[in-house]
């Protein structure tokens, strides 16, 4: 291309630039302005094809016919005793007269009656007291020189030269003004033809405007828009009303009898609409006050239009007058306070538009109270039009700014949120292909939608129910969606919170990367149900797989769980540190789990104790499982660093039933591997029938009745009697023994119970209920208790070092203080010299109240004797097994005689339990034992033997036990007879 044509190319286009700005510029301001500055001066120099022309208005007097029936003549003569008036009020049927002055120069006059509310007309020129009448016409037809004109009636005079008098006799369909106009008959063609132009063009224009605006609202469904429609045709009625042509509809005449009921309704509506309409766009909270009063607005336009239907007319009048009146103020306040609160331009306009309203509600009435002048009729013909013109264009056109301003503003928000959100945000057709997406989006999911092909949401996401997905969306639900596993790249997001929303029949919609969310969640579940030191299920997470494993269970799938105890864990970690002992435990756990399978699972629930879960597993392949992981336990020692570690550990399994909770299924496995360690066995297997796995379900159905506060079933008291070496058939002392027996009746031993009890902590409910219950049986047979000095009870240790029992033991003993002196407390020697202090104050409180205190099960131990002297107790309770093998063994022959020699020098009472034969009886009162406990003596008894038995030697059966006793009796009859003598 040459260079003069290239310059040709620029000089064009900047030709054809300048072109399209001049004709942009002239369609946008010149012919605007043009069509101004052309009306305008149309208006004020151009001749009007409409001229506004004037009648004259004459006198009338009019002679309301009521109940008289007058003829014309009569009528006439009646007429002219009345004054003459220029306008009044008239009621149907009326006569009125006329009085036409000369019109010499007028040769076609016409007499106009322009009362919208005449129905029918009938005329008589009178002249010189002659009547000759000039036709009669209603609103559908005419005879002679009366005919329909505007809104009224027009009676053809002809030539006047003279002046005369009109008489006419009307019917009306209501109370309104009558008046009386002369004009030639070119005047009033004229100003027919100008009353039907003004009534066409306001009628046409504003139902052309009100359907304008019914198509925005059906077209946007804003249905304000269909309330101002609906505002403009009250608008236009009550402008007819107040011109006088309301009974004109679209070209078609209403029947005039309807037209009171009409009027009303229309005032009544129109009001209302009013309310509706200024409550839509002025939406502006209210103080007190003024709320109170447009509540009280809206009462009264629906008590108007009850009233429109049942009030009489003359009540009608004055009550819509009053109500209008009231209605117009409050919206006047109402406007003046919210253009006073916003000062924008917006509410200016507003207050504008309410003033242009009120105008035309206010002419109106003007018209319906003063009736129409010249002046009010150019007003109302002209400016009524132009006012409800400017109305609806400044509503439309300010509401329309503002939704146009508010769009821009959402798009402009919209297109930068869409660029620089953190969301990725996209658009999808009804076929799942995107059709926009922002650049979040494209590093989301790994791709250029601009340079791609086709890109579809299946290729990334599952299929959608995008309904449903909306409904989620709208009700504030959260839906989390993961990226196809064909799909998914490294480093890209795949787990992602969908939301959407469907318009224009499309998918609108974002998408959160909530990845790292998830990991997290992932690794706190992880950490929430796994022990951090060893990587193994902690009690939450074994406890989560033993509730599948029993939903499995109820599908026929076997489980057995196992309980591992490692010894000497505890000792490993007091002697070689912390550190040394969590290195052990992470070797144990790799070791048990190559013993295992996948499946099985293994949980740490303590510091050396282990579970392991064994699903889809009958108990004799559990016992397989455990004994290849007690063999990679026990069989070689295990090294951290330079140091050995053997260990010797213990197994316990059970076999899972579906009537187990997980804590019982931990409890029972623990059990199992409890009786283990107590056989010196490295596996104890519980079947689902063996009589360990009932007994422990019978503990744990007695301790949940405990801790339940009930009252447990299978617990009850014995009373094992305690022989006086010194007197005893004058004293009937026991010990309180806790018996229990299982759901099927039989008894369960005792010892296992309380073994349980102190390892679960229901121990305390137990003492509490012992006690409680043998204070209260001491209390209510007291008197029949007088031989009973000392009643025996154990205390177990647990319950000696919890505060709130011993405060709810003492508050007992307060309460039963005159059997609190038999009492006497027995505490093992073992739980007495672990917290020496706490020992000492429960004693010196407890012998402070009367009662006494023995030191049980006294000799088992190493440190008895260097401790006794530190506890002031009132007895000593010699251990059964060193009473028991005492015939047998000198050295525990030793024993007892010296701990019943050290007890008398300490002032203490001595007792031996478990005295089971004669031999040992009699040795034991060689030794001056002061008590004796034992089967020899009698077997423990139920309370009813107990109170029925009138002296020890009711409950002996033996013999040679009872001829002994006899023989102590009466020694100790002889003792007390010398010992008077002496006294004497």
């Amino acid at each position: 291309m040459t260079a003069r044509n290239a310059l040709r190319t620029i000089s064009l286009k900047k030709l054809t630039t300048v072109a399209d700005q001049l004709v942009y510029y002239f369609s946008l301001y010149v012919v605007p302005a043009a069509i101004i500055i052309l009306s305008g001066l149309a208006l004020y120099a151009l001749s009007t094809q409409y001229p506004l022309t004037h009648g004259d208005r004459v006198s009338i007097r009019l002679l309301p016919e009521n109940d008289s029936q007058y003829t014309p003549s009569r009528a006439l003569a009646a007429l002219h005793t009345l004054p003459a008036v220029q306008l009044t009020k008239a009621s149907s049927p009326s006569w009125f007269l006329a009085d036409i002055p000369a019109s010499p120069k007028i040769d076609e006059a016409v007499l106009h009656i322009p009362s919208p509310l005449t129905q029918t007309l009938e005329c008589w020129k009178a002249d010189a007291n002659l009547l000759r009448n000039l036709g009669v016409a209603s609103r559908s037809e005419a005879i002679g020189s009366v005919r329909s004109s505007k809104m009224g009636f027009a009676v053809s005079l002809g030539h006047v030269p003279v002046r005369t008098s009109l008489l006419c006799y009307a019917s009306f369909v209501d109370t309104g003004i009558l008046s009386a106009e002369l004009w030639t008959e070119p005047d009033l063609r004229a100003s027919t033809s100008r009353f039907d132009r003004g009534t066409g063009l306001l009628e046409g224009g504003l139902l052309t405007i009100a359907l304008f605006i019914l198509v925005i609202a059906i077209t946007n469904r804003e249905w304000i828009y269909l309330l101002l429609a609906t505002w403009l045709v009250g608008n236009l009625r009550l402008g007819a009303f107040a011109l006088g042509w309301d009974s004109l509809w679209l070209g078609h005449a209403i029947p005039l009898d309807w037209m009171p009921l009409i009027r009303r309704l229309t005032v009544a509506a129109y009001y209302l609409l009013t309310y509706s309409l200024l409550t839509k766009l002025y939406q502006i909270g209210f103080p007190p006050g003024f709320s109170g009063l447009w509540r009280a607005a809206k009462w009264a336009g629906l008590a108007l239009l009850i009233g429109a239907l049942v009030l009489p007319s003359a009540f009608f009048q004055t009550f819509m007058w009053l109500t209008c009146g009231f209605g117009v103020l409050v919206a006047i306040l109402m406007l003046t306070r919210c253009v006073f609160l916003a000062r924008t331009q917006r509410w200016i306009w507003h207050l504008i538009i309410l003033g242009m309203s009120l105008s035309i509600v206010l002419s109106g009435t003007m018209l319906a109270i003063f009736g129409r002048t010249a002046f009010v009729d150019t007003f109302n013909s002209v400016i009524a039009l132009l006012l409800s013109n400017i109305i609806v264009a400044l509503a439309v056109a300010e509401r329309m700014r503002e939704e146009r301003k508010e769009r821009v503003r959402a798009q402009t928000e919209l297109v930068s949120n869409y660029a620089v959100a953190p969301l990725g945000m996209f658009t999808l057709g009804l076929d799942g292909v995107f059709v926009r997406v922002n650049p979040v989006l494209e590093r989301m999911l790994g791709f250029s939608l601009g340079r791609s092909n086709v890109q579809r949401w299946t290729d990334y996401f599952p299929s959608q129910d995008w309904l449903a997905l909306a409904e989620k969306t709208k009700s504030g639900d959260e839906v989390e969606l993961e990226r196809l596993p064909e799909s998914s790249q490294p480093g890209i997001p795949q787990h992602f919170v969908i939301r959407i929303a469907l318009a224009d029949k499309q998918i609108e919609g974002s998408l959160q990367d909530i990845t790292s969310r998830i990991e997290t969640i992932n690794q706190l579940q992880l950490l929430a149900d796994n022990d951090p030191l060893t990587n193994v299920l902690n009690r939450r997470g074994i406890e989560k797989a033993l509730n599948t494993s029993l939903e499995r269970l109820r599908t026929g799938e076997p489980c057995a769980l196992a309980y591992i105890n490692l010894d000497p864990f505890k000792r490993i970690n007091s002697l070689f540190g912390r550190m040394s002992g969590d290195e052990v435990l992470k070797r144990v756990c790799e070791r048990i789990k190559k013993a295992l399978t996948p499946q099985q699972q293994v949980g740490r629930i303590g510091g050396d104790e282990f579970l392991i879960l064994f699903p889809n597993a009958t108990i004799a392949q559990a016992r397989v499982a455990a004994v290849s992981v007690i063999q990679h336990l026990n069989s070689t020692a295990l090294y951290v660093g330079e140091r050995a570690y053997q260990l010797n550990s213990a197994i316990g399994i059970i076999e899972i039933t579906s009537n187990m909770d997980s804590k019982d299924m931990i409890s029972a496995a623990g059990r199992a591997c409890r009786d283990a360690r107590k056989q010196h066995r490295d596996i104890v297997v519980y079947e689902q029938d063996s009589e360990a796995l009932q007994e422990h379900t019978e503990e744990l159905r007695l301790f949940d009745e405990l801790e339940g506060s009930e009252s447990p079933r299978g617990l009850y008291l014995e009373m094992q009697p305690i022989m006086s070496m010194k007197n005893p058939l004058q004293t009937l002392n026991f010990e309180v023994l806790l018996r229990v027996r299982n759901s099927t009746g039989a008894l369960v031993p005792t010892g296992k119970i309380i073994a349980a009890a102190e390892e679960n902590g229901t121990i305390t409910i137990i003492d509490k209920w012992v006690f409680s219950a043998t204070l209260e049986w001491l209390a209510k047979h007291e008197h029949r208790l007088a031989n009973t000095e000392m009643v025996n009870v154990n205390l177990s240790g647990v319950s000696l070092n919890d505060e709130k029992f011993i405060t709810s033991f003492f508050a007992m003993l307060e309460r039963h203080e005159t059997v609190a002196s038999r009492l006497c407390v027995e505490i093992t020697e073992g739980v007495a010299l672990q917290d020496l202090d706490r020992t000492r104050v429960f004693m010196k409180r407890l012998q402070k109240m009367g009662a006494f205190v023995a030191l049980d099960d006294f000799g088992a131990g190493y440190t008895s004797f260097s401790y006794l002297k530190e506890l002031a107790a009132d007895a000593i309770k010699i251990d059964g097994a060193l009473i028991k093998d005492m015939m047998a063994n000198e050295t525990n022959t030793a024993i007892v005689r010296t701990i019943i020699e050290l007890a008398r020098n300490l002032g203490m009472k001595s007792i031996a339990e478990w005295a089971e034969d004669y031999a040992t009886l009699r040795t034991l009162r060689d030794m001056g034992v002061d008590y004796v406990q034992g089967f020899v003596v009698s077997k423990a008894q139920s309370p009813a033997d107990i109170l029925s038995a009138n002296s020890l030697a009711d409950l002996i059966n033996d013999k040679d036990v009872l001829k002994f006793i006899e023989e102590i009796a009466a020694k100790h009859r002889d003792d007390d007879d010398r010992h008077r003598l002496r006294k004497r």
